[in-house]
């Protein structure tokens, strides 16, 4: 099967080089619902893309830096036909590499935050900083490791900067929202085989009740919810990009023992049957 040429979803190249920067004007089919491995940070350049973040309906427009962690739900439902688009795309074994540098331990905010709108000097600054970024990841000298983390250590304090956190106390996880990026990171590996809430629960030694209202105190949305939300995306994932695989055994993947109780799930949530949201 040929492999799609978006370089989000070039994931062997992604994983060879570590980082990787490209200018994107648009978002393929195939990326209407994408989970990545990968760190993205986006600048944009022009237009603007329409997309929820996690279930949450966000417009990411000019002169604005975006950062998504590794595994993060993105749908797209529009992009503006002069978007332009500068990405960093970040390997998941480099972003743990990051995650251990002063510049980026406090990398949990951009979950709950994950944007901002740059002033027309600041946006000017963070191009600077991304073309030095390109000519260093394009190069091959020996410490291309080592030089793209100082100069990512550069953009991140930049970006706390601008943010207005610079010298603001860290963002320190609750218990709540620890245990919901527990029942996330649980969710996104084991969603085929575990439908049901109370699985979850059990994995995090907490009885259905009290997990039930931890994870919508926390996040708004309940744990089933969540689980919905996984399952959706990757629906429309598969089949988007396998089409050698038949509606059946789409809803096999996902852990439906029923295509029938597949399809009237994918409807209920989108409105159409799977066969129809398939149709270019």
């Amino acid at each position: 099967m040929e492999q799609p040429s978006h370089p989000v979803l070039n994931a062997e190249e992604i994983v060879r080089r570590g980082v990787i920067i490209a200018e994107v004007d648009k978002i393929p089919t195939e990326m209407s619902s994408l989970k990545s491995e990968s760190m993205v940070i986006g600048l944009c350049m022009a237009g603007t893309a329409e997309f929820e973040y996690n279930m949450t309906p966000t417009v990411f427009e000019a002169k604005e830096i975006g950062v998504t962690l590794p595994n993060m739900v993105l749908t797209y439902s529009h992009v503006s036909e002069d978007y332009r688009a500068t990405l960093i795309i970040i390997s998941r074994d480099f972003f743990e590499s990051l995650t251990k540098r002063a510049s980026f331990v406090d990398y949990k905010k951009y979950y709950y935050n994950p944007a901002h709108r740059l002033t027309d000097e600041q946006f000017e600054k963070v191009q600077d900083i991304m073309r030095v970024l390109r000519i260093v990841c394009e190069s091959e000298h020996p410490m291309r490791t080592e030089t793209l983390k100082n100069l990512l250590d550069l953009l991140f304090y930049t970006l706390t900067r601008y943010r207005g956190e610079e010298g603001q106390k860290s963002h320190s996880e609750t218990r709540d929202e620890l245990l919901f990026s527990r029942f996330y990171d649980l969710l996104i590996v084991h969603y085929p085989q575990h439908h049901n809430t109370r699985w979850y629960a059990e994995q995090l030694c907490l009885s259905p009740k009290y997990f039930s209202k931890l994870i919508k105190d926390t996040t708004n949305k309940s744990a089933a919810e969540w689980v919905d939300i996984v399952l959706i995306m990757n629906a429309k994932r598969l089949l988007k990009t396998r089409r050698d695989l038949t509606i059946q055994q789409v809803s096999y993947e996902l852990g439906f023992s029923e295509n029938a109780s597949f399809c009237r799930f994918f409807k209920d949530h989108t409105g159409l049957r799977p066969r129809e949201y398939r149709e270019p």
